[in-house]
């Protein structure tokens, strides 16, 4: 990922859309069409799908606590080497764990989203340096 912040990218898809649940599985399918277009395998561009699903499923129960009249905002930057994915907020901002770790044998129906964030990824930041929101960045490697 040796691309600085102002490099060029191959293309630059950005969406916005209400906070509705109904939206999570169409943005889900989205992403991952758009990285199987920019050379991802399978593998990787559905790693990306999960993670989409779980920063998503995030925003709408956690920070906008289930209100479907909120904006969401995703854009995708390609390229050359891997994927910039940033997910956007508008709501108040929530403290992050600072321990992703689980116990994997602790098998709980929820839970497990930052988790999955951290794992299927090859970095994630969660920005709260704007007056309002956050932005959760994620990059994966193209391969």
């Amino acid at each position: 990922m040796s691309e600085s912040p102002g490099a060029e990218t191959r293309n630059h898809i950005r969406l916005q859309f209400p906070s509705q649940p109904r939206y999570v599985a169409t943005v889900r399918d989205t992403v991952y069409r758009f990285c199987l277009q920019h050379g991802f395998t399978r593998t990787a561009a559905f790693d990306l799908k999960i993670v989409t699903g779980e920063a998503l499923t995030n925003i709408i129960q956690h920070v906008y606590n289930n209100r479907a009249d909120k904006p969401i905002f995703l854009e995708m930057l390609f390229y050359n080497e891997f994927a910039e994915i940033r997910f956007r907020d508008l709501g108040p901002k929530i403290p992050i764990a600072k321990n992703l770790k689980k116990d994997l044998s602790d098998y709980r129906e929820t839970g497990l989203g930052l988790y999955l964030i951290e794992q299927l990824t090859d970095f994630h930041f969660f920005d709260q340096s704007a007056t309002v929101g956050t932005t959760l960045v994620v990059k994966k490697k193209i391969g």
